[in-house]
């Protein structure tokens, strides 16, 4: 939803948009987190603990500014606040909530002649201010710096309606201070924005993601439970407060 949301905002040139969006998942489904598993690729090995799901919320504040010739500059600040369902064998796996990593993405975007069309890429880098546990896949943030692109491309079949696709993909560099890697990611996303009004301040979105992300690795360790391909729905609402 954070995707969809920062596409439906894009900063026109001289333009200043603030936004704030939140967000509420459950995280591991209770058979899929049963008995974590790491697999040690030199041979030894492991017992499997059990972690279990997680009540995640998220909120972040996006500030962006619009730039001539379609670009435009964001910086996004995220929260996250975890709570678990039940008691976890993980180590340093409690309720916590901190910052996740800083984001600062450019952005540039095309629209035809009669708005009707658009399309445009992105590409940012990522601040290790998130919170990581050592020698565990428990964190807020990757532990290093990361970038992130896309692509997206958009069509307004109707004054109140519009129809999105994007696909995005972030890495990290490299390791962390205690070799973990996180995994690189991507997602694919196809949905569409609806207003009761045209240019109204309220509008409901609906989007499917297809979400990717690899195993993370530490030295010869994999853990196993981290890598994941999952089909979701997401279901957001927004609202312009002000603006001149």
């Amino acid at each position: 939803v954070n995707v969809a949301a920062r596409l439906q905002n894009e900063a026109r040139s001289g333009e200043v948009v603030a936004t704030l969006d939140y967000g509420l998942g459950l995280s591991g489904a209770t058979d899929g987190w049963r008995g974590f598993s790491v697999t040690d690729r030199l041979g030894d090995s492991m017992a499997g603990m059990y972690m279990p799901p997680h009540l995640v919320q998220t909120a972040s504040i996006t500030a962006a500014v619009g730039l001539p010739e379609g670009f435009a500059v964001s910086t996004t600040v995220p929260y996250i606040v975890v709570h678990h369902l039940q008691p976890s064998e993980m180590p340093g796996d409690v309720d916590s909530s901190s910052l996740a990593d800083l984001d600062v993405t450019a952005s540039w975007g095309v629209a035809s002649k009669d708005e009707r069309r658009f399309a445009g890429a992105t590409a940012g880098l990522t601040f290790p201010t998130g919170e990581v546990v050592p020698d565990s896949p428990v964190r807020s943030g990757r532990g290093t710096f990361g970038v992130g692109g896309g692509i997206h491309g958009g069509l307004k079949v109707h004054p109140k309606a519009a129809v999105l696709a994007a696909v995005t993909g972030s890495t990290g560099f490299g390791t962390d201070t205690t070799g973990y890697v996180v995994a690189p990611s991507a997602n694919g996303l196809v949905g569409g924005r609806w207003s009761p009004r045209e240019n109204g301040r309220f509008s409901l979105a609906s989007f499917g993601m297809l979400r990717w992300q690899g195993k993370d690795r530490q030295d010869a360790l994999t853990y196993e439970n981290t890598g994941f391909l999952t089909l979701d729905l997401a279901l957001g609402a927004g609202f312009t407060f002000w603006e001149k």
